[in-house]
């Protein structure tokens, strides 16, 4: 076949005909060097982000949702249903509308309106759930009632996690691929954690890429927030998640459970990783310094990859010996809060037509001056 973006790796993903794949061109994102800007200002040896963020529907999802979507159409499916705080959702409603599909979503019940909005205009139904996400028992129970119920009624289950979705989930993995081929020499890999599906993908895309090739793994490392600790918790031998509610405010990082504890950790500890914990603060910080060094616009989840780059960095985990990569899971218009956050109240003044000439002359007689 052509190549077709992720579906480059057909043979590699568990989908018997291509003529079952439903795409939207999802995959073959680029990696972005980001070495001479934020790499040369923290002191590594090089930086590279991978876009994820410019997938069709704005996050990795996308990946996920088209292979649950081919899957579905290939086992003449019902529709999907699932839990999202959002990304997962507005990817699955995308791919199920493409598919003539259709799509149930039960929902944080503090999603971003823009990620609610995605869902609905593209034909998706959903419900707001009190505790889904903040609180582990209820996301959890949650979880495993739409996983039962979809089996049961013909539905395939879009819940992002390889404890309920493995074959949707394998699509993961080839965001691995993608950087073992462009960039094989990585000595870390840095992502956003929330269930630990990512994480757990890309461990399992490098391991695999390493038995087939030889390319080394990179070490791996999930960075969080610090108001949502399933991740240390697991790392501790606690997989039940949180005892009390996520306090953080990054939207599509507020687990208190991961829906996938034995791959994450198994992801960090096969790979000499570790988690990175930090602050919502930190997390906007880096989503400032990618707009404003490097152009790029990702929502805060899109940016905690490099604030766990930037703080190891800063406590010397980092060097100049190190070639990190840092995965931009989500774009920046799914959260317009965060946006604004970063350029104030502020709106640019309405002048006349005559003051345009004034102005052009002012703003370019400063610029040559150096001003």
């Amino acid at each position: 076949m052509t190549d077709r973006r992720m579906w480059k790796y057909f043979d590699r993903l568990p989908l018997e005909s291509e003529a079952n794949i439903v795409t939207l061109g999802e995959g073959g994102t680029p990696l972005l060097d980001a070495s001479a800007t934020i790499g040369a200002e923290i002191g590594v040896g090089s930086l590279v982000l991978k876009a994820e963020h410019l997938n069709p529907t704005g996050s990795f999802k996308a990946r996920i949702a088209s292979l649950a979507v081919s899957l579905l159409r290939e086992r003449s499916l019902a529709g999907l249903v699932g839990t999202s705080s959002g990304n997962g959702g507005a990817a699955g409603a995308a791919y199920a509308a493409a598919a003539g599909s259709r799509i149930v979503l039960f929902t944080l019940s503090d999603t971003l309106a823009m990620k609610r909005l995605e869902i609905s205009a593209v034909g998706g139904a959903a419900f707001r759930v009190d505790g889904v996400g903040h609180d582990a028992a209820s996301t959890r129970r949650v979880a495993d009632m739409i996983s039962s119920a979809a089996r049961a009624a013909n539905f395939y289950p879009m819940l992002t996690g390889y404890h309920y979705a493995p074959e949707a989930m394998a699509a993961v993995e080839t965001i691995a691929f993608e950087i073992a081929d462009e960039s094989p020499g990585l000595t870390e890999v840095y992502a956003p954690v929330g269930g630990g599906g990512l994480l757990t993908g890309l461990y399992r895309g490098f391991d695999r890429e390493r038995a087939e090739t030889g390319t080394a793994v990179p070490t791996l490392v999930g960075a969080h927030p610090e108001g949502a600790s399933a991740l240390p918790l697991a790392l501790a031998g606690d997989a039940s998640g949180m005892a009390t509610p996520v306090t953080s405010t990054v939207s599509g990082l507020q687990m208190a459970v991961l829906f996938d504890p034995e791959g994450a950790v198994s992801a960090l500890q096969s790979s000499g990783g570790r988690s990175r914990a930090v602050s919502d603060d930190e997390i906007w910080q880096a989503q400032h310094l990618l707009a404003t060094r490097c152009g790029i616009l990702v929502e805060p989840a899109g940016a905690t990859s490099l604030a766990g780059v930037i703080a190891d960095a800063r406590d010397g985990r980092l060097g100049s010996r190190s070639h990190v990569g840092a995965i931009l899971s989500g774009a920046g218009y799914k959260d317009t809060a965060s946006l604004a956050r970063m350029v104030g109240s502020a709106e640019p003044p309405v002048i006349s037509v005559t003051e345009v000439g004034g102005l052009l002359e002012n703003l370019l007689v400063s610029h040559e001056a150096g001003v």
